[in-house]
């Protein structure tokens, strides 16, 4: 599978991209442990032991620049026949900010929707994670639901004294002896995405032809 945006190619993943991206420069950001937290689920947990990830209950997906550099990459997971699928994505701290995230999953859906038939896309996101909702809002994702998740210790969110933080401490809660952080849930279906696909393209019969709803 091999898919071009604007920005990006999105590709079928082998070994050799696992190892570039754990080569890649780690985050400055405090708040980048919090955007990739574990799940609770064990049977997902094992992925972290794994030097690449060989999971038959999920697909992974490479994410190149034009140039062919690998800047991210992007997965399926509690896949669901052809109902359904949970998105992941990461962009590599060199890369971010830069609209691969976006082009990517606007390419992405194209193949996701249109091809293999999937009939709703599902995500989660840290509620502080505004440059991700905007990206995902952009892709016309919207929300459905939200859950606080483990945080971490305090020695971990001590970064939020500082005053550069102020605007995002509301999202985070103490509950008992816990340190808790809000996720939102949020969905896209295969019938709003043709709707808006279209809308943009101006209602254009080629782009209707090529979408099944």
């Amino acid at each position: 599978m091999r898919l071009q945006g604007e920005k990006v190619i999105v590709r079928s993943q082998v070994r050799e991209d696992w190892e570039t991206m754990r080569s890649w420069r780690p985050f400055d950001d405090p708040l980048c442990f919090i955007y990739n937290l574990p799940s609770q689920n064990p049977k997902r947990n094992s992925l972290r032991n794994t030097s690449y990830p060989d999971d038959s209950d999920r697909r992974w997906y490479t994410i190149e620049d034009l140039n062919g550099q690998v800047v991210g990459r992007l997965s399926l997971r509690e896949i669901d026949g052809h109902r359904s699928a949970r998105l992941g994505i990461t962009i590599g701290a060199d890369w971010v900010g830069q609209g691969y995230g976006t082009d990517a999953i606007r390419t992405f859906l194209y193949y996701f929707f249109g091809e293999l038939l999937f009939a709703t896309l599902y995500l989660d996101v840290a509620a502080p994670n505004r440059r991700a909702i905007r990206c995902y809002e952009k892709c016309g994702f919207r929300r459905i639901g939200e859950e606080y998740r483990d945080a971490g210790p305090d020695a971990r969110l001590a970064f939020l004294q500082d005053e550069k933080y102020r605007d995002i401490r509301h999202f985070f809660i103490r509950e008992g002896n816990r340190n808790l952080v809000l996720f939102y849930e949020m969905r896209l279906d295969r019938q709003d995405w043709a709707r808006q696909l279209i809308a943009d393209s101006g209602g254009k019969n080629a782009v209707s032809a090529q979408v099944r709803v």
